[in-house]
């Protein structure tokens, strides 16, 4: 397990003063990245290997929704990596211990230069420890939406800008979690958050959205201009 302290700041709330999903998101990103930080196998040693990792899907569960200035724990549990895969658990806490949020993720370590698979050394395999997976209700990591798009509402093209991208030069995972909040109502009021991501957008590239309003859940689907998806994002109220 690893975890880090912080205070949730005016700079991460949405318009009622509480943490946003976007925020929350960034928090667990951040965990896990300084975690491989401060492990001496984080993005700059990576990248000397010409290697790195992607996540191929979220679910993040919220149980409360910390408010501004709120003292926080956010946490990361490595419960499985073996052959090019790796699985982590996030949650974050309040200062008496309370669950605010739980979270699974899945992630492929692959070539910077070719994005095919590559098998995960020892000294990262063994970097980090494993535990024992949270109890949460796991989802899977496929998001069920009308394949022949029935429903959908498309939206405004959203061109890749370097705004969008991160270290790896691609469109950041939280970004596209961004841009999928503008087509949906009132994402920061959900109770889970899935996402799906299929393959990485590059500078100059165009995304196409399509929204699917399917009841609790609404679906967006963030596609190239060939209907092609780069990630798809389920929003769902329980």
């Amino acid at each position: 397990m690893y975890s880090f302290f912080s205070r949730i700041r005016y700079s991460e709330c949405d318009a009622e003063g509480k943490l946003s999903l976007i925020g929350l998101l960034n928090y667990f990103q951040d965990c896990s990245t300084q975690q491989s930080e401060d492990l001496g196998i984080g993005v700059e040693v990576l990248h000397r290997r010409g290697a790195l990792w992607v996540v191929n899907s979220w679910q993040i569960d919220i149980l409360r929704w910390p408010a501004l200035g709120e003292k926080v724990e956010a946490v990361t549990i490595p419960y499985d990596i073996k052959g090019f895969f790796g699985k982590r658990n996030f949650c974050m806490k309040d200062e008496n211990g309370e669950y605010l949020a739980k979270a699974d993720s899945f992630w492929t370590y692959i070539s910077d230069k070719t994005g095919s698979p590559l098998r995960i050394p020892p000294d990262i395999l063994n970097g980090y420890v494993m535990e024992a997976k949270l109890d949460m209700d796991y989802q899977g990591r496929k998001i069920d939406y009308p394949k022949d798009g029935a429903g959908a509402v498309k939206g405004k093209a959203v061109p890749v800008t370097e705004f969008l991208l991160d270290a790896n030069h691609h469109v950041n995972n939280g970004k596209y979690v961004e841009i999928a909040t503008g087509f949906v109502r009132e994402a920061d009021d959900i109770d889970r958050l899935r996402v799906e991501y299929r393959k990485q957008a590059f500078l100059g590239e165009t995304m196409y959205p399509e929204t699917y309003d399917l009841g609790s859940r609404q679906v967006v689907k963030l596609s190239d201009s060939n209907d092609i998806p780069y990630t798809i994002v389920e929003f769902t109220k329980l």
